[in-house]
């Protein structure tokens, strides 16, 4: 029945698009086949393709680029070396894989006439083909525009071919830059060359060369830049020294015009102008000392001092002598005194000595004193001279400047020229001399080595890489079938998409066993009472017991909303188990029209339903019993077709009062109804019933086709007891599923070993 919280139509929607994990796992087990099939044979193509495919060996030659200053001498290289940064390392790696290296390594081993380099592969006639290979670069460049920069292998694969007459395409440089690949190792100077090629000695010794003729560039580079500019040096060099000689000559002959003469790199005049006022300041300084002193002298006699405070008296030898004369002769003078009277001869003989030596004293202080201002007298006079010889020469030196302007101007003009002369000569000479010792800035760390086991195609890898995709591809076609799916596979679909309970599900037959028996589907229950189509019956009596609302006898309608959904059959074998469970059971065929059930399991009645509603007679006339199973059967109608109409027949009041004398008799009527679509019987027939039981066929029936059948009952709908979904493979059985997984049989396998073990 319907439960009484209903989502709205739009929630409805929603949800039964939703794609679940349980609804997920579901519609890969449910094909499962499928799922096992696609990575099997992506495996299997794989394998084929990889079969096809030659081996690929790849050799790794390690070239590192070294930043070290390393020169034989200690004189500057034209071309600096190279830094160790990021973009000189991306350039070096660019430089590896350049057309002259290529060109140069093709030329060096010979790989135009080599086969797996001459003819193109397969793979680049495919990318022609398909139009996916590289651009082409003008071939001239006279009547094309500039073009605009490229990627390496442009200029590789469009370039002169050797015996062509014009420019093409070179597939030996495009097959070996294909193959070479280029990469720096992490962040590190290192730069790996790798070298794909079907022969493995091939490929070690294909890179192996390709680091030889890089270096070998490299180092040509640094030559032919050395030559380059020694050629250079040296036309410079020439032209520089005619310039000089030119400039040297100007400046001789502008002296010799002009009477311009000079010694140690000096004009005559500048230098005696320099020595006279050298002279003339220290002539300054004596005159201002000798006066100073002299001065001094002067206010020492106005002071009363006889120059004995003089420096130069002081200083005198002769000064210091002659008092100590006289201070020896005053001492003695002193020491008489205290001896003798004043008229003592020897007193008047000490005196006379200590006269004369003051005199003596005073007459070398005198003369010091006069020697000062003499001194001063002939210093300010030499000073005089001086300063008039110095005026002079200046005047002289004026009229000399003025005309050495030119001079000066020739002389800077030489100099320049002379002095960049030879800075190009230094030079010039020490490129000349260090052509020879250039060393390369990148050495050979690793040479390649013969590789023992192939790079490509990666067998292993690849078949995983196939069996995972086609998994991946598997499970997500399944999940699309799932989700486009215009059925109902799951048992939690018919709650969220129709809202309503699911009752059972019922397995489908084998095609075999209805083919050779046409009566034995819709008594299966009795054939096979031990199969699984029979526990499914069973488990649809058991749930409309549950959903019985009172006790008492009931009338069961039995529906679908398309023909040949199953419903005759379904109602066939739950009447033919509860005939043979309780023994009071009356199957009723209500498809007047096609009357299924009366054409299989009575062939020769007289009468049916239709015949007792046509004549008003009791329904009790027409029933049949199987003797077997005790079931009790009204046909649809007799073998004489009858012209009533049937929608009338069965609203009539007669079909309902019958089917109430029938309750009296029969605990349960069962009803096979006609699909609801189609006509309108089974709506007019589920106005009498108690219980409705809706049939759908398992992935087959659309969800919408189920909804408009069921909004057809409109006020009956609250009779639905549930639906039925009929037709189910038995591996997505819900019952049996996890009991065939743990034995490793089909679901029917491991339900008949089930119950052959719960009957030992």
């Amino acid at each position: 029945m319907r439960g009484d919280h209903a989502n709205s139509p739009d929630q409805a929607d929603e949800a039964e698009g939703a794609l679940t994990l349980d609804r997920a796992i579901s519609a890969v087990h449910k094909r499962l086949k499928l799922v096992v099939a696609l990575p099997i044979t992506a495996v299997i193509l794989a394998s084929a393709v990889l079969f096809a495919i030659p081996n690929r060996y790849d050799a790794s030659a390690v070239v590192q680029i070294d930043p070290r200053q390393r020169s034989i001498t200690n004189l500057d290289s034209v071309v600096s070396d190279l830094k160790g940064d990021q973009p000189t390392i991306e350039s070096e790696v660019e430089i590896i894989r350049s057309r002259p290296v290529i060109l140069k390594v093709i030329e060096t081993l010979d790989l135009r006439h080599d086969p797996e380099f001459a003819a193109p592969a397969l793979s680049s006639r495919l990318m022609r083909f398909l139009g996916l290979s590289t651009r082409s670069l003008p071939t001239d460049p006279i009547d094309e525009p500039a073009p605009q920069p490229v990627d390496q292998r442009d200029d590789l694969i469009h370039l002169d071919v050797p015996g062509s007459s014009k420019p093409g395409r070179d597939e030996v440089a495009a097959t070996v830059f294909d193959r070479l690949k280029i990469s720096r190792v992490r962040n590190t100077l290192l730069i790996d060359i790798k070298f794909s090629s079907s022969d493995a000695i091939k490929a070690a010794h294909i890179a192996n060369t390709v680091a030889e003729v890089y270096l070998t560039e490299q180092l040509q580079s640094k030559t032919g830049a050395a030559a380059s500019a020694t050629r250079l040096l040296e036309q410079k060099l020439n032209e520089m020294r005619t310039k000089v000689s030119d400039a040297e000559r100007k400046v001789e002959q502008w002296k010799a015009l002009n009477g311009v003469f000079d010694t140690e790199g000096q004009v005559l005049s500048e230098k005696q102008l320099a020595r006279l006022m050298e002279q003339t300041v220290n002539a300054r300084n004596t005159t201002s000392e000798a006066k100073a002193k002299f001065d001094q002298a002067q206010k020492l006699a106005r002071q009363g001092d006889h120059g004995d405070a003089l420096v130069e008296v002081l200083e005198s030898h002769t000064v210091r002598l002659l008092k100590e004369q006289l201070a020896n002769a005053t001492r003695r003078a002193a020491e008489l005194a205290s001896k003798y009277g004043p008229r003592h001869p020897e007193i008047i003989k000490s005196r006379a000595e200590v006269a004369d030596a003051e005199r003596q004293v005073r007459g070398e202080v005198d003369r010091l004193v006069s020697n000062l201002k003499n001194e001063a007298e002939v210093a300010e006079a030499r000073e005089r001279q001086l300063s008039q010889s110095l005026s002079q020469l200046k005047e002289q030196q004026i009229i000399s400047k003025d005309s050495g302007v030119d001079l000066n101007d020739l002389q800077r003009e030489a100099a320049t020229s002379k002095q960049l002369f030879e800075a190009l000569l230094a030079r010039y000479k020490q490129t000349a001399e260090t052509q020879g010792f250039q060393l390369p800035d990148a050495r050979m760390v690793e040479q390649a080595v013969v590789p023992l086991f192939p790079a490509a195609p990666k067998c292993k890898q690849l078949a995983f890489m196939a069996a995972v995709a086609g998994l991946i591809l598997a499970i997500g076609l399944a999940l699309l079938l799932e989700v486009m799916a215009p059925g109902i596979a799951r048992s939690e679909d018919i709650a969220r998409t129709l809202d309503l309970d699911h009752l059972s599900s019922v397995p489908a037959m084998a095609a075999t066993e209805t083919a050779a028996a046409p009566g034995k589907a819709v008594r299966l229950i009795v054939a096979e009472p031990s199969s699984i189509y029979a526990d499914a019956i069973r488990n649809v009596r058991r749930e409309l017991d549950q959903r019985r609302n009172y006790a008492g006898p009931r009338i069961i309608l039995v529906t679908s909303s398309m023909p040949g959904e199953g419903a005759d059959i379904i109602a066939s074998n739950l009447a033919h188990h509860i005939s043979m469970t309780s023994g009071s059971s009356l199957l009723v065929d209500g498809d007047l029209r096609l009357q299924p059930l009366t054409r299989q399991l009575a062939a020769d009645r007289q009468r049916g339903l239709l015949d007792q509603l046509a004549s008003g007679e009791p329904f009790e006339a027409a029933i049949l019993r199987d003797g077997l199973t005790g079931l009790h059967f009204l046909p649809a109608t007799g073998p004489a077709p009858s012209q009533i109409s049937i929608p009338e027949a069965l609203s009539s009041r007669l079909m309902a009062s019958g089917l109430r004398s029938l309750t009296a008799r029969f605990d349960t009527i069962i009803i096979s109804a006609p699909p609801l679509l189609p006509v309108i019987d089974a709506r007019i027939l589920a106005d009498l019933a108690d219980q409705i039981v809706f049939v759908m066929t398992w992935q087959r029936t659309p969800k919408q086709i189920a909804k408009k059948a069921l909004n057809l009952l409109g006020a009956n709908q609250h009779k639905i007891a549930g639906v039925i979904l009929n037709d189910v493979a038995e591996d997505q059985l819900e019952d049996y599923g996890a009991l065939a997984t743990l034995l490793g049989r089909s679901p029917r396998t491991a339900a008949a070993q089930y119950r052959r073990r719960e009957a030992a």
